[in-house]
């Protein structure tokens, strides 16, 4: 199943998600990783450093540029919560399959690979008008848990893409995240 959520701002989802150790400091050292080409290209990569994390959902970027405006509000970024059925998370968790998880986290990425490739967009400003382009990379951290929040087995997997996208101006823009709600299927 996969559910989607607007990240609003960057301390409410870390005041938010810290009540159910999600995205905390200490969970971030433990579990998130980077992933996707807007990623790489601003040089995260490997473990998510929460700090870092923060500072990205603000639109605060490690090159320096900032995404957004002191002036108005910036969407921290959209939440897509990818759940394993709880039977499988069963089966994986309390029965020790780790093949169940691994076979997961490959489809999560791949799905997310699909996702940047085909749904990553921003809007250009040309000649007076809106212009809406392809960009085909995302900033994300993947968050790996094994508990819901009510601390029975349920694995499942946070991708929190950072309202961030470079443009083909080669110019760091908001992340126009229609296509991904469209995309979404209950």
């Amino acid at each position: 199943m996969l559910s989607l959520a607007n990240v609003r701002t960057a301390s409410g989802a870390a005041g938010y998600f810290a009540k159910d150790n999600y995205y905390t400091r200490a969970d971030a050292d433990r579990s998130g990783k980077w992933f996707g080409e807007g990623a790489a290209a601003l040089g995260l990569k490997g473990t998510v450093d929460a700090r870092t994390f923060e500072e990205v959902l603000k639109g605060n970027l490690p090159d320096g540029s900032r995404v957004g405006s002191d002036n108005r509000y910036h969407r921290a970024g959209t939440d897509l919560t990818f759940s394993l059925p709880k039977s499988w998370s069963i089966l994986a968790l309390v029965g020790g399959d780790s093949r169940i998880l691994d076979a997961y986290g490959v489809a999560v990425k791949e799905s997310l690979a699909w996702a940047e490739k085909n749904l990553a967009e921003t809007r250009l400003q040309h000649k007076a008008k809106e212009k809406i382009v392809q960009t085909g990379n995302l900033v994300a951290a993947l968050f790996r848990h094994d508990t819901n929040r009510n601390q029975e087995p349920q694995a499942h997997v946070h991708a929190v893409i950072a309202n961030v996208t470079n443009g083909p101006d080669s110019k760091w823009r908001a992340l126009r995240n229609d296509k991904l709600w469209e995309h979404h299927t209950h």
